[in-house]
C-alpha cells in the first residue's frame, strides 16, 4: 500500500510540473499592455543591513533608471554598518540622482519592516517601490513595475526573481531553486490559490493604500512581512499584480549553514502564512518521491522507471523555464537539479517542525500567528527544528546500523558497532587489515562532546576533550578484553568530527600521540558513490551544527577534508589497559556496564 501511495504521489508530481510549465509558458508569452505614459514620481525604499555580494553594482543599477523622476532612500539601523561608505560613494558617482541615507533605530522585531516604516515617513512621493538590498535591475525596471498601477484596481505590484553570479556550490544550488523550482510554484499559486502574496524582490504600492493598512509598522512584528503586505492589500479590495519583470538576486558567496537558515526561514514563512497549502508542496518533490519509491520498492524496475521519468521531466521543465526567464545560471548548473530537489525536500521537512529561525545573524522564536519574538543571546543558536529533526534521524540511524554503547557514563565520548573493513590497509605498527575483515567502528557520542566556543578550540575545551577521550579509550580497552566475542578484532577506526580545519591541526597531532593513525579517506569512485558521499557530508555537517556548532568555525567548513582514525588492538590495550582513570569532579572510579554480545554476527553490517 505504501508503494501504491508513493507511486500516486509521484505521478501527481509529474502532472504538477507539466501544469507549472504550461503556466510559465503562458505567463511569459502573454506580454503586458503597459501604459508607458503613466510614470508618476517614485520613491525607491532600500532597507540595508551589512554588505551583500557586489553591493555597489546592485545599488548603482537603481541609479541608472530611465525614468523621469525618482528618489533613492537607503535605511540603515546602525551608524557602524559597512554599507554606509558604499552609499556615500554612490552619492558621489551619481550626483544627478536624489540619493538619501537615513540612519536611525527601528521598532518591531522585523528589522526590515521597521526600516521601511522609517523610510516611508521620509519619502517625498506618493508611489513607493520597495526592493531588497541584494537585487539588481535594468534601466527599464521602474517603467515596467510602476505602469500596472495605472489600473486603480491594482494595489500592489510584485516581481519574480532569479539568482545570478553565484560563486560557491551552495549559491548555485540556491540559484537553481530560485529559477526552476520557486518561480514555477509562484505561478501555480497565482493561478489556483489567488495572488494574495508579495515577494521581497519588488513591492510597488501607493502611499495612500499603505496608510490604510497602518503603514509598515503594522507588519513590523511578522516574519513574512511580504506575505502580510499582499494579504492586507487584498483585504482592501485591491489586486496584487505579478509583473513579468524578473529581478536578479546577486548571490555571490554563500555557505551551507547560511543557505539552510535562509531557506528554512522561507519554509516557515510558507507554513505559518499558508498552513493549509504547505502540505501541497509535496507535489513539487518529484525526485525525492521517486527516490523514496525506489528504496521502498527494493530497487524494483518500477522504481527505476519512476526515477528516470522524474529526472527527465525535472531537467526538461527546468531547461525550458530557464529559457523563458533568460536564466543562464540555472541552465548551466541544471545537472545538479536532483541534488537541489533532495535538499528542498529536507528544507520542507525542517519547516514542518520547530519555531526558531535565524535571520541576519539574529535568532527569533516564531509564534503561531506569524509574529517574531527575539531570543536572548545566551540561548544557543541552533534552531529547535534542526535539533529535533537531526536527533531523531541520528537515533534511527544508530538503530539501523546497530551502534551500541559499551559504557553509559556521561564522560564517555564513544559508541561502537561491528562492521567490515571497506579497504586493505596496513597500520603504522604493522597490523594489516584486509577488505571484508571484521573490525570495530567507533562513533562519537554527540551529546557528550564538550561544546566548542564560537571562536574555536581553547585550552579549556582541549582539556575537557582530552580527559573524556582518555577515559573513553580506557573503558574501551577494558571492554574488548572482557568480551570473548571481540578477541578476534585487530583494529578500530572512526571519523573525527573536527578533521580538516586549520585550527584542528594541533589536535590531530595530539590524536597521533594517543595511538591513532590518521589516514585519508579514499575518494569515492563513480557518480553514485559521489552522490552518496555528498549527502553523507551534508548529514555530517548538520550533526556537527546541531550538537557542536562551534567546531564549524572555519573559512569554508563545506570544503574541509575528512580523515579516518585507526588504532590497532595491541596499541589500544598497551596504552590504556590497567590505567584507572578518575575524574576530579567526583573522585570515584568509573566502571563499564556490560552489553549483550551473545550474537555478534547480527552486528556485522554489509
Amino acid at each position: 500500500m505504501v508503494i501504491d501511495i508513493l507511486m500516486l504521489l509521484t505521478i501527481a508530481s509529474w502532472i504538477y510540473w507539466l501544469v507549472a510549465l504550461w503556466l510559465v509558458h503562458a505567463f511569459f508569452h502573454s506580454r503586458e499592455d503597459l501604459d508607458t505614459s503613466y510614470s508618476p514620481p517614485v520613491s525607491i525604499l532600500k532597507p540595508v543591513k551589512g554588505l551583500d555580494a557586489e553591493a555597489y553594482e546592485n545599488f548603482a543599477s537603481f541609479c541608472r533608471q530611465d525614468y523621469p523622476c525618482f528618489e533613492l532612500i537607503f535605511g540603515i539601523a546602525s551608524p557602524d554598518d559597512p554599507a554606509i561608505p558604499v552609499i556615500e560613494r554612490l552619492r558621489e558617482d551619481f550626483p544627478e540622482v536624489d540619493i538619501r541615507l537615513v540612519i536611525g533605530s527601528v521598532s518591531g522585531t522585523n528589522r526590515k519592516a521597521g526600516l521601511l516604516h522609517m523610510l516611508a515617513n521620509r519619502a517625498r512621493y506618493d508611489v513607493l517601490a520597495v526592493s531588497d538590498s541584494d537585487m539588481r535591475v535594468t534601466p527599464d525596471y521602474l517603467h515596467r513595475v510602476v505602469a500596472p498601477l495605472a489600473d486603480p484596481q491594482i494595489g500592489l505590484v510584485t516581481c519574480p526573481y532569479r539568482g545570478e553570479l553565484p560563486t560557491t556550490f551552495t549559491a548555485r544550488l540556491e540559484a537553481l531553486y530560485m529559477g526552476v523550482s520557486f518561480l514555477p510554484s509562484v505561478l501555480v499559486a497565482r493561478k489556483f490559490l489567488n495572488m494574495r502574496f508579495a515577494m521581497g524582490a519588488t513591492n510597488v504600492l501607493r502611499r495612500r493604500d499603505l496608510a490604510l493598512l497602518g503603514g509598515f509598522a503594522a507588519i513590523s512584528d511578522y516574519l513574512a512581512d511580504d506575505y502580510q503586505l499582499g494579504v492586507s492589500i487584498s483585504r482592501l479590495g485591491l489586486r496584487v499584480h505579478l509583473s513579468e519583470y524578473v529581478v536578479a538576486s546577486i548571490l555571490g558567496v554563500t555557505t551551507f549553514p547560511e543557505q539552510w537558515h535562509r531557506e528554512v526561514r522561507w519554509a516557515h514563512c510558507n507554513r505559518i502564512s499558508r498552513p493549509l497549502e504547505y502540505p501541497g508542496l509535496l507535489l513539487s518533490f518529484s525526485t525525492p518521491l521517486a527516490v523514496t519509491l525506489l528504496a521502498v520498492s527494493g530497487f524494483s524496475p518500477l522504481g527505476w522507471l519512476a526515477l528516470g521519468i522524474s529526472l527527465v521531466l525535472r531537467w526538461g521543465v527546468g531547461w525550458l523555464t530557464a529559457g523563458y526567464t533568460g536564466d543562464v545560471v540555472s541552465r548551466r548548473w541544471l545537472f545538479w537539479l536532483p541534488v537541489r530537489d533532495m535538499l528542498s525536500a529536507l528544507v520542507w521537512c525542517a519547516g514542518v517542525v520547530g519555531r526558531h529561525i535565524v535571520w541576519r545573524g539574529e535568532t527569533f522564536l516564531l509564534r503561531g500567528d506569524g509574529r517574531l519574538e527575539p531570543v536572548p543571546d545566551n540561548v544557543r543558536e541552533v534552531p529547535m527544528i534542526l535539533d529535533k529533526l537531526v536527533r531523531k534521524i541520528d537515533a534511527l540511524l544508530r538503530d539501523f546500523y546497530d551502534i551500541f554503547d559499551y559504557c553509559h557514563d556521561e564522560d564517555c565520548l564513544l559508541r561502537m558497532s561491528i562492521t567490515q573493513s571497506k579497504r586493505d590497509i596496513t597500520l603504522s605498527d604493522g597490523t594489516h587489515i584486509s577488505r571484508g575483515e571484521k573490525i570495530v567502528e567507533l562513533h562519537f557520542w554527540n551529546e557528550h562532546m564538550p561544546q566548542m566556543p564560537k571562536s574555536g578550540p581553547d585550552m579549556a575545551w582541549a582539556s575537557a576533550f582530552r580527559r573524556k577521550i582518555t577515559y573513553s579509550l580506557k573503558e574501551l580497552s577494558d571492554y574488548i578484553e572482557a568480551e570473548p566475542g571481540l578477541r578476534d578484532i585487530s583494529a578500530f577506526f572512526g571519523d573525527p568530527p573536527f578533521s580538516g580545519q586549520e585550527s584542528m591541526a594541533p589536535l590531530l597531532e595530539l590524536v597521533k600521540r594517543w595511538g591513532f593513525d590518521v589516514v585519508k579517506k579514499e575518494a569515492p569512485e563513480g557518480l553514485w558513490a559521489r552522490f552518496v558521499a555528498f549527502w553523507e557530508k551534508v548529514y555530517t555537517l548538520m550533526l556537527v551544527w546541531v550538537y557542536n556548532p562551534g567546531s564549524l568555525k572555519s573559512k569554508n567548513p563545506w570544503k574541509r577534508n575528512r580523515d579516518e582514525l585507526w588504532i590497532p588492538r595491541n596499541i589500544l590495550i598497551s596504552k590504556y589497559a590497567d590505567k584507572r582513570v578518575r575524574l576530579a569532579k567526583s573522585g570515584e572510579e568509573k566502571h563499564l556496564e556490560p552489553v549483550d554480545m551473545s550474537d555478534l554476527s547480527s552486528r556485522i553490517t554489509p
